[in-house]
């Protein structure tokens, strides 16, 4: 079964729960082909090999005249249509959409949330005569931006489902669908993980820029072969990082987490056991002064293996490899890996070191400037 799947990347990526739906149906033979609304990255998106079309609203645009001559009629019906329901911009994206639809051979549409991913699907499968369905939530139920077309499109879905039997009598009571096409399925809630339970947690927090060397950490990682670590990675920038993972396939040991700031940085620092940042001089020359996650993570206590690259061992006092050498920090991150009483011994150093040389005094010394 190939089906066409409307969902959202908004905030963050995909919701954890559709990451996991999706996960499962497709190592259970479902061919899932997502065309998502918005994109946005975060923790949970996209492994690699799955079909997920990027929007692109020129494509979008460009694409409406072939959309209108392969079925000119239709087009003009249903654009009608979209223009009473005030709806668009959906009509828009679905003439897109439908179009590779029947090209991969799509054979049923799903929506994810019975607001403009309903809608959108609602247009898709008036376009190709395809089976529609949704899952719906409390928000698009109780409170949905668009009742009248929610309306119109539940009524042509072949089947709705809900999270809830709460929900599904609110759907009978306010749209007055037959409760004979609802079906209650649970989401996905289950995340236990033993491996990412056990493993040793590393956190890299860095922009994604040459001089932070994701790439020697990822290597390192795929030499070490072990699956009892689990990497972290924050941050956003030019380099595409994800892709790095990949390439060393060591993607399912690692969980992009996107820009974190404040008081969730401070929680990742907690939560994580060693912080490593492989920092190296780029090929444009630029290079570190003394960065500040490892000042952060010193300061909560945290062991950090690092490079002897510019100003780090002025911060630094273990561990410290070549920079560009990923056999160095592989066995680095192993030592500490397998000796958490050292990875504790060295936690306390740091802190130290940090208070009494990174601190309110440091500032401090900015204030004699000033006189």
């Amino acid at each position: 079964m190939r089906v066409g799947y409307i969902l959202s990347m908004a905030k963050w990526g995909l919701p954890a729960w559709i990451y996991r739906e999706i996960d499962i149906l497709i190592r259970n033979g479902v061919e899932i082909w997502a065309y998502p609304l918005t994109w946005d990255e975060g923790p949970y998106m996209p492994e690699p090999g799955w079909h997920f079309r990027k929007p692109n609203w020129l494509r979008t645009l460009v694409v409406q005249l072939p959309a209108f001559l392969a079925q000119p009629a239709r087009y003009l019906r249903l654009l009608a249509l979209a223009v009473r329901m005030r709806t668009v911009v959906e009509f828009l994206l679905a003439a897109d959409f439908s179009l590779e639809m029947r090209s991969v051979g799509v054979q049923h549409i799903h929506c994810h949330f019975g607001d403009r991913k309903l809608f959108t699907g609602y247009y898709c499968s008036k376009f190709l005569d395809l089976p529609l369905s949704v899952t719906v939530h409390a928000y698009e139920i109780l409170a949905n931006p668009n009742p009248r077309m929610f309306r119109l499109a539940a009524a042509a879905c072949k089947k709705i489902v809900t999270v809830s039997e709460f929900n599904k009598r609110e759907i009978v009571r306010l749209y007055g669908v037959d409760e004979s096409k609802i079906e209650v399925i649970h989401m996905h809630g289950d995340i236990s993980d033993d491996r990412a339970h056990r493993a040793t947690k590393i956190l890299m927090v860095a922009g994604f820029t040459e001089k932070k060397g994701h790439d020697v950490l990822f290597e390192a990682i795929k030499r070490l072969g072990r699956d009892d670590i689990t990497l972290w990675i924050v941050g956003q920038g030019p380099i595409d990082v994800r892709r790095l993972a990949e390439n060393a396939g060591i993607s399912h040991l690692t969980v992009f987490l996107g820009v974190v700031k404040g008081d969730l940085l401070k929680i990742l620092y907690d939560a994580c056991d060693i912080v490593v940042l492989p920092s190296r001089t780029a090929s444009n020359g630029d290079r570190e002064g003394i960065p500040v996650s490892l000042m952060e993570a010193m300061s909560r206590r945290k062991p950090v293996i690092s490079t002897m690259h510019a100003g780090i061992p002025e911060l630094v006092s273990e561990i410290l490899v070549p920079e560009n050498d990923p056999d160095a920090l592989a066995e680095a991150i192993a030592y500490l890996v397998d000796h958490p009483e050292v990875r504790a011994l060295q936690g306390d150093r740091n802190y130290e070191i940090v208070k009494r040389d990174f601190s309110e005094a440091a500032v401090l010394r900015l204030k004699s400037v000033f006189e």
